[in-house]
């Protein structure tokens, strides 16, 4: 098999893996691009998401971060493997109160077993950034 089916397999897995989550239903996320390394999700601000005070929940930053980075490792692993957050980190820069976000994760550095990604999430009509984060995910290869 040449390294280019395995790249368009893998890519293909990411595509379906994201069209296919409920979970990203649930939450109006949506695949936008990917590339070997490099995701962008999209998700609409849905009233559900907001809290009390009229600002987007917290929860829902992290969720989308974590969503954005481990695509971004799923498209150098494929089906292959299941993708484990061990650690995150995300600094929230500024309030959302409406809109859509869009969240780009990136492979920082792939190993067998520990992974590192970076993320950002931006205001999708200003372009202003709302948080940035990092995450280390564990790689398990999954038995055949």
């Amino acid at each position: 098999m040449s390294a280019a089916s395995t790249r368009e397999q893998r890519l293909a897995f990411v595509r379906e893996f994201a069209q296919s989550s409920p979970y990203y239903q649930a939450m109006g996320t949506s695949l936008l691009e990917l590339e070997e390394g490099r995701v962008l999700l999209r998700s609409g601000i849905q009233p559900s998401h907001m809290n009390a005070g009229g600002l987007l929940h917290g929860g829902v930053l992290p969720a989308l971060a974590d969503g954005a980075m481990g695509n971004a490792l799923r498209t150098l692993n494929g089906e292959g493997a299941q993708i484990l957050t061990a650690e995150m980190h995300l600094h929230y820069l500024r309030p959302v109160t409406s809109g859509s976000l869009l969240a780009e994760g990136r492979v920082v550095k792939s190993g067998r077993r520990l992974s590192f990604a970076d993320v950002e999430i931006r205001d999708e009509e200003s372009g202003a950034t709302v948080a940035r984060g990092s995450g280390v995910f564990i790689i398990e290869k999954k038995q055949p």
